[in-house]
């Protein structure tokens, strides 16, 4: 079958690797009918976590049962569903308290080395290990370009705004507005927060923002702080969603929260070093909070209901969809922030 894989630091390709092929028991084989390119996908790409050239890249999918093992109950072959971004066991104590990433046995598909060496889903078929805890049945309401971002994107937004938590009348930063950090934007509004400041440079971005219901703020036109200021009679925002993953995005959440404000951070971190001087968190009461890998499973029902009920809504991120053979055009466009989001069609 054709893949997109990892050719070396800052290089993509397609090549012809073996078709997936059942190994344990409660396997599952999808053939794929949307993947899509990730901003963590470009990590990958650009060394921010180890791969090896001719890892299968990629981490969301939506398809078509083609084969189970005789242990898969959940699902059978001819059903439409969704892949989680990372596969857990669905039987430790994590998973069973439904903090599925953080389960002993969890693996990122397409994460190389990083990721627990599992095969990514820019490709055309994809082996899915404990296919009862890592598949989503979905129905025709919700097209292959909305299903796709289930495993991984709404899912992490959704748990981003809800962590959140900055009740009726709280002042909400989002800080980042790559897919995560819109659709969040949609999220909040969605649960009523008061004000949603979205903090962003590029304007297509911020355009999306504000029709989703935001307050848009250029942070190349206007400090990020001094704008949180104006609109929050000087205290800063009650909470910050960290949706980039960068240092220098970190710290700016720290200097546009308020005292005893929140910040989560939903953007991904790997090897990165900062400073932290604990008196000033300490002094601020600052509560800051690491989504991580988002536990996709707790959350996919809840994002697909959202999703049927219009207060979700992806399509508006895809920028382009473009054939899997197109998939380095594709990094090309999303690496030089030409691209929203990127579709592939195997």
């Amino acid at each position: 079958m054709r893949a997109v894989v990892y050719e070396r630091e800052g290089a993509v390709g397609l090549t012809d690797v073996p078709d997936p092929m059942l190994i344990e028991p409660d396997d599952a084989i999808v053939r794929i009918s949307r993947t899509a390119i990730c901003r963590s996908d470009l990590h990958f790409v650009h060394g921010k976590a180890p791969s090896e050239p001719g890892d299968v890249l990629g981490h969301e999918a939506v398809g078509i049962v083609e084969e189970v093992g005789p242990e898969v109950r959940g699902v059978a072959p001819g059903d439409r569903v969704v892949v989680s971004f990372h596969a857990c066991c669905g039987a430790c104590w994590f998973c069973e308290r439904g903090e599925t990433a953080l389960c002993g046995s969890s693996q990122i598909f397409g994460g190389g080395l990083f990721g627990g060496g599992l095969a990514g889903m820019q490709a055309e078929g994809v082996r899915v290990p404990h296919a009862n805890a890592n598949l989503l049945r979905v129905d025709d309401a919700l097209d292959d370009d909305r299903a796709v971002f289930l495993g991984d994107v709404a899912s992490t937004s959704v748990a981003s705004a809800t962590m959140g938590d900055p009740g009726p009348s709280g002042t909400v930063a989002v800080l980042g507005l790559g897919p995560v950090g819109l659709l969040a934007v949609q999220a909040l509004v969605a649960a009523g927060a008061d004000r949603v400041v979205a903090l962003d440079r590029e304007p297509e971005r911020l355009r999306m923002a504000e029709a989703a219901g935001a307050d848009p703020v250029n942070i190349d036109e206007h400090d990020p702080e001094m704008a949180l200021a104006e609109r929050t009679e000087d205290r800063g925002a009650d909470v910050v969603i960290e949706a980039v993953g960068h240092p220098d995005a970190f710290a700016s959440a720290l200097d546009v929260v308020r005292r005893g404000g929140r910040i989560v951070v939903a953007g991904m971190y790997t090897s990165e070093l900062t400073e932290l001087q604990l008196g000033v968190w300490w002094a601020r009461s600052l509560d800051v909070r690491f989504l991580g890998l988002c536990p996709v499973h707790a959350w996919w029902d809840r994002s697909a209901a959202m999703m049927r009920a219009g207060a979700l809504d992806p399509a508006p991120l895809v920028s382009h969809a473009l054939h899997l053979e197109e998939a380095p055009r594709g990094y090309e466009l999303f690496d030089r922030r030409e691209a929203t989001k990127v579709v592939l069609v195997p």
